[in-house]
């Protein structure tokens, strides 16, 4: 018995030493939450432009949230980072999880070899987490200043908004990266599709695109240039679609990079280096995006039911 816990405790070691495979590995999150808040307009407001460290490193967390010893928490997060689109049958998207989950049966789409879990649910995790920012925005706004203990609960909102904004910045930043939205998401699944120009099918382009090439390759000056300027968005939902089908759109772009040697260990491949710095260009200007369209619209009024 002894034996065994001294085995459990050393895989436990390796998964939470070992290199993230779930998106962009620690410097392209703290990257892309960087650049987000840094590129925020003045009229946001100051205590969150000003959260740089907090919200980079909230940025990371939710790859931090998953150990041996919390499987519970590990089989409920796996899914929120990604999205299968290829899985996903044709009008099932719906703007509520569950509603999504019962389409998602009416129309095949759940079945004994493809599990809710193996679909994933990226889109609902960022436009939730959005919504309960522009709510916690909305009591900041509302929050009266004048008594001790009501500036304490007013900064207690601020904490509240540092926490989901920063874990929002992880799901949104995975959203760019192709390989989040695929079922080919670590070599290309020849049991759902034919492999297209010789992809490789074996393991580990995802860490090899998303952690290596970017720890070794990528600067933050190759992707300051490139962030536009956030602005109001549309619909949460739609958004949200839209910017996980163009980022899908992306993905034999990403394999044919691959293919060429583009992100091979000392690569100094231009356009895979483009790529890799679009793509986290593109994930901080729709995460300070959100941020800045949650806080907008936090000034509207709820209506009521």
């Amino acid at each position: 018995m002894r034996d065994k816990r001294m085995a459990f405790g050393a895989v436990a070691l390796v998964l939470l030493i070992a290199p993230c495979t779930w998106g962009w590995g620690e410097k392209g999150h703290r990257m892309v939450t960087r650049l987000a808040v840094r590129s925020l307009p003045h009229d946001m407001p100051l205590f969150f432009r000003r959260a740089v460290w907090e919200l980079e490193y909230l940025g990371y967390d939710p790859d931090r949230w998953r150990s041996p010893m919390e499987p519970t928490l590990n089989a409920a997060n796996a899914p929120e980072h990604f999205i299968n689109l290829e899985r996903v049958p044709e009008g099932s998207f719906l703007p509520d999880r569950y509603q999504f989950l019962q389409r998602l049966v009416e129309r095949g789409g759940i079945r004994s070899d493809v599990t809710p879990a193996s679909i994933g649910f990226l889109p609902y995790r960022i436009v939730e987490l959005t919504e309960l920012l522009r709510g916690q925005f909305r009591l900041w706004r509302r929050a009266p200043r004048r008594t001790a203990p009501e500036r304490a609960e007013r900064r207690q909102i601020e904490q509240n908004i540092l926490f989901i904004a920063g874990v929002l910045a992880h799901f949104v930043a995975d959203g760019a990266q192709p390989l989040h939205t695929t079922v080919h998401y670590d070599g290309w699944n020849t049991t759902f599709a034919p492999n297209p120009r010789g992809y490789t099918t074996e393991r580990g382009i995802h860490l090899r695109f998303e952690n290596d090439f970017v720890n070794e390759a990528v600067r933050e000056s190759d992707v300051r240039p490139l962030l536009a300027r956030p602005r109001r968005l549309g619909p949460l939902f739609e958004e949200t679609m839209r910017y996980l089908r163009e980022s899908h759109a992306l993905l034999e772009r990403l394999y044919e990079l691959d293919r060429v040697g583009g992100f091979a260990p000392g690569s100094t491949h231009a356009e895979a280096r483009r790529f890799a710095a679009e793509r986290l260009a593109v994930a901080a200007h729709m995460l300070a995006s959100l941020w800045y369209t949650a806080w907008v619209e936090s000034r509207d009024e709820p209506s009521l039911p």
